[in-house]
């Protein structure tokens, strides 16, 4: 379960900055790289991937996430971890998790670009 956060925020910045301890140039490069890798892991969920890669690449980009404290977005991607075997109407549940991670995706990306100008 991701701790609990008084910030609407998709990035939890107090978990960030004792991750980063406090080093804002660390803060900047986790940051770009965060946005480069969830980019590139979504890119590769795939709905027509076969269950091994599919779960494999959302648990990549539920690990980013969780790095920098995108604790929805890496539960969202938690959950598509699971969507694999035998899940009844795994396509279509696969299909509306995705459009719901890549709306988050594009808004951690967000906060993550206005957190390294602010800084």
């Amino acid at each position: 379960m991701a701790p609990k956060t008084s910030s609407p925020s998709s990035i939890d910045l107090d978990h960030l900055n004792r991750y980063v301890f406090g080093d804002k140039g660390l803060l900047d490069e986790v940051l770009t790289i965060f946005s480069e890798q969830a980019e590139q892991w979504l890119e590769r969920l795939d709905l027509t991937l076969e269950d091994a890669a599919w779960k494999d690449a959302a648990h990549t980009l539920k690990g980013a996430a969780r790095g920098v404290g995108s604790w929805t977005l890496g539960d969202l991607c938690e959950e598509a971890e699971k969507l694999v075997g035998g899940v009844p109407e795994k396509t279509g549940r696969r299909r509306a998790l995705l459009a719901s991670l890549k709306a988050h995706v594009e808004e951690a990306i967000a906060e993550a670009n206005r957190l390294k100008a602010e800084f």
